[in-house]
């Protein structure tokens, strides 16, 4: 009896242990959180929950995984993140188990950004003017280029000389075109010193786009001075099956382009994607030129990604483009320049490795490089010709009382005019260039090299609380002048607070080390609140936002260095800008319409002026920090962002008051006083999109307002009673023009789609910048298809 009852409680003691044993075992619960569109997740509270406390939580990396230790047994999975509806799923952990999870958008229409606070947020919760072109708007537009998408963002004006492939230029709130900083999946790809031509840049491999409005240099440095543009390209995730994507259409001007994608993932592990694009076109005015405007564009990318164990992933990916072109100059005047040339070779990489410091901590070792190989040059001397024109307005007005032209005439009608054998209009007066048009041969070679190394570390010490740290260095440099090189060292930080899905503030800044203008500091603060949270009322939510940052960009290499005519001044400083927003943004009918009001003020200063010593090389600084400038002015927007019966719509305007404040210029278009050019006052958009079973139809349009402009052909007034002995004008108005494009896809079936599209309806003329006809009336048509795409 005291044998069995010893053999008992050995048997139970034994039970115990092993259960206790069991108890005490610690598995591993880890998986990635991603969207509904399967985009991954960063910054999403994960929580292992059982007998209703917390067992575990984490925060998901930049790769949108988390990982979490927990004793064996079952658990309640729960992830969350502001402005997506919470997930909840059971899992056996009895041994370490993958679990993937799939976060709803709330009932608000909403999108993660990234580009904002350098960390994953939502839309919604960001303070900062943020808007997004995904793939499927890219694709509604009609784009070739990000040029074309960028004109429907609030606050941003594409100018261009006209042609597809010719150079475009992007003002953000009245900004210089060298204050927008571009990144490709993280690698800057400005000139040094912030110029960009946004024409070389085609969708076909794009994911989606961010635009930041206002000045982050707080968190991106040097060119963040008006907008930060963040291009993401499109790839797969470790479980998706192969797929092959693609596209080819043809249409007016003899335009072809074409692309094709694969892409896929392997193991659960692995991902890549591959892609090569084409597009060519004769012009749109090769009919009018001398010789062929034919612009060919060729461009490679590819991405590879891979899951390292349970704690770091790693990413890396490349680009490549060869874009080759003519640079004809204001055909709108004469007959065009013969023997250019407008040639560019792009090449950026990145390598990205995430790993998990703590379960609430994640890390970010980045290495990037980029470079480009530009040729600029007209090979033969034009024939001079004269330009006659008649004008109206007062020379040396400010605008819209300057100069504008009325119309060009032949040298026969000028002479009618200027001997009074025909009348002129009310306030109308001739001119003409006394020393005609001309230009020289030449050949402009310019390379760039950029290297670079960063770290990012996330914090997220509570829920919603996010602390960012980290540090990068960059080396600009110029392979054919061994001296032109610039160093920089930077150190930032951020906190994200945020109260109860309510108050949200973000305060940053960030300290820059470089080799020729020493250390600059540049602060930031965001912060909103929602006074009527998400509702299904018919006024949904209300939210209040406001943003102060300031924005630097280094001066280019001409300008620090010098070049063949020019003396430059290694004693520059950078260029400032003090950049102040807040708004309201609404939504309505359980937010199914969005509107938002922003007003916005920046103030530049210390520009760089251009001011001549006398002969080049003489010794003395041709480049001073002296100029200055300001932007003030409203964005509007409202959006459909659900659809309603099947439509969805986006409508934008911006009224925005420039000034230049400082100068050492002696031309009149540039005193005091004088808007800044090529900034219209007025602009707008509007698209709207219609979609039943198969088909769709998309029309859109564009306005821009008459603008302050140069055309810089030295024209001089004729002699007479007004202007006895003449004097140097030019023309400074270019007028305002609207234009509406119109297109339509049908799925012939799940894989296959096709689609046409004619821009330009009314065939409306007008000029993006004097001189350079807009494209007139133009159709395409084409096929899309996707194989295994989810």
């Amino acid at each position: 009896m005291t044998r069995t009852v010893r053999l008992i409680c050995a048997l139970v003691s034994v039970f115990l242990v092993a259960a206790a044993s069991h108890a005490q075992e610690r598995v591993t619960v880890s998986g990635t959180v991603t969207d509904p569109s399967g985009a991954v997740v960063p910054g999403a509270l994960v929580e292992a929950i059982a007998g209703g406390g917390i067992a575990a939580d984490g925060i998901t990396g930049q790769d949108g995984r988390y990982r979490l230790e927990v004793p064996a047994g079952l658990y309640e999975l729960r992830a969350r993140l502001q402005g997506f509806a919470a997930e909840v799923a059971a899992v056996n952990a009895t041994t370490s188990v993958m679990r993937d999870l799939r976060l709803a958008i709330a009932a608000i229409g909403d999108t993660l950004v990234v580009t904002a606070a350098r960390t994953a947020t939502t839309r919604a919760s960001a303070a900062s003017s943020v808007s997004v072109f995904s793939a499927a708007d890219l694709a509604a537009l009609g784009s070739t280029s990000i040029a074309e998408a960028l004109r429907f963002a609030p606050g941003l004006a594409v100018e261009s000389n006209g042609r597809e492939g010719a150079q475009a230029a992007l003002f953000s709130r009245g900004g210089e075109s060298d204050y927008n900083l571009v990144l490709i999946d993280g690698v800057r790809l400005n000139n040094p010193g912030g110029a960009y031509d946004f024409s070389r840049i085609s969708v076909a491999a794009i994911e989606r786009v961010e635009v930041v409005r206002g000045g982050q240099s707080a968190l991106y440095g040097s060119d963040a001075m008006g907008s930060v543009v963040q291009i993401f390209t499109r790839r797969a995730g470790p479980s998706d099956p192969p797929g092959l994507s693609g596209s080819i259409e043809g249409g007016s001007f003899n335009t072809w382009r074409g692309d094709v994608r694969v892409t896929g993932g392997a193991r659960q592990r692995l991902d890549y994607s591959a892609g090569v694009l084409h597009r060519r076109t004769d012009g749109a005015f090769a009919d009018e030129l001398p010789e062929g405007d034919r612009f060919d564009q060729t461009a490679l990318d590819g991405g590879f990604g891979a899951v390292l164990g349970n704690r770091a992933t790693l990413r890396t990916g490349a680009r490549f483009s060869d874009a080759r072109g003519r640079a004809v100059g204001p055909i709108a005047y004469g007959p065009g320049d013969t023997g250019t040339a407008s040639d560019s070779r792009e090449f950026s990489w990145h390598l990205d490795l995430t790993h998990r410091i703590a379960p609430r901590a994640t890390g970010t070792a980045t290495a990037t490089y980029s470079r480009n190989d530009s040729e600029f040059g007209d090979l033969v001397a034009d024939r001079p010709f004269n330009v006659f024109a008649i004008l109206a307005g007062r020379p040396g007005a400010l605008f819209p009382e300057g100069p504008r032209l009325v119309r060009l005439v032949d040298e026969a009608a000028f002479t009618l005019f200027q001997t009074g054998r025909r009348s002129l209009g009310p306030g109308e007066f001739l001119a003409t260039t006394p020393f005609g048009v001309s230009d020289f041969p030449f050949t402009s070679v310019t390379k760039f090299r950029r290297p670079a190394l960063k770290y990012q570390a996330n914090v997220a010490w509570l829920a919603g609380q996010t602390l960012t740290g980290g540090y990068e260095f960059e080396r600009e440099s110029d392979p054919l002048n061994s001296g032109f090189r610039i160093e920089n060292h930077a150190y930032f930080a951020q906190q994200q607070f945020t109260a109860g899905n309510t108050w949200f503030m973000t305060v940053g800044g960030r300290i820059d080390d470089n080799s020729h203008y020493g250390t600059q500091a540049s602060p930031k603060l965001s912060a909103g609140a929602f006074l009527i949270p998400f509702t299904r009322r018919t006024v949904s939510s209300l939210k209040l936002f406001t943003n102060i940052g300031q924005g630097i960009k280094n001066p280019v290499f001409a300008e620090l260095f010098g070049s063949t005519f020019t003396d430059g001044n290694p004693d520059l400083e950078p260029e400032r800008a003090r950049t102040i927003d807040g708004g309201v943004e609404l939504t309505f009918m359980a937010q199914r319409l969005r509107t938002k009001v922003t007003y916005f003020d920046n103030r530049y200063r210390d520009q760089v002026a251009f001011r001549s010593t006398g002969f080049g090389r003489d010794g003395r600084p041709d480049f001073l920090n002296i100029a200055g400038s300001k932007a003030n002015g409203w964005e509007l927007e409202g959006v459909l962002q659900r659809a309603l019966a099947g439509v969805t719509a986006a409508a934008t305007y911006a009224l925005i008051d420039t000034e230049v404040t400082a100068t050492t210029s002696t031309s009149e278009q540039f005193q005091p006083g004088q808007p800044l050019l090529r900034r219209p006052r007025h602009s707008g958009s509007f698209r709207i999109r219609y979609e039943k079973a198969r088909a769709a139809i998309h029309v859109d349009a564009r306005m821009v307002g008459r603008r302050h402009d140069a055309a810089f052909l030295g024209l001089a007034a004729a002699p007479s009673v007004e202007f006895p002995a003449g004097r140097a004008v030019d023309i400074t108005v270019n007028p305002g023009y609207a234009v509406v494009g119109i297109g339509g896809d049908y799925r012939i079936r799940d894989e296959l789609a096709v689609f046409a599209r004619m821009d330009n309806l009314a065939n409306e003329t007008y000029e993006t910048a004097l001189g350079f006809p807009g494209l007139p009336r133009s159709a395409v048509i084409g096929i899309r298809m996707a194989v295994g795409i989810r």
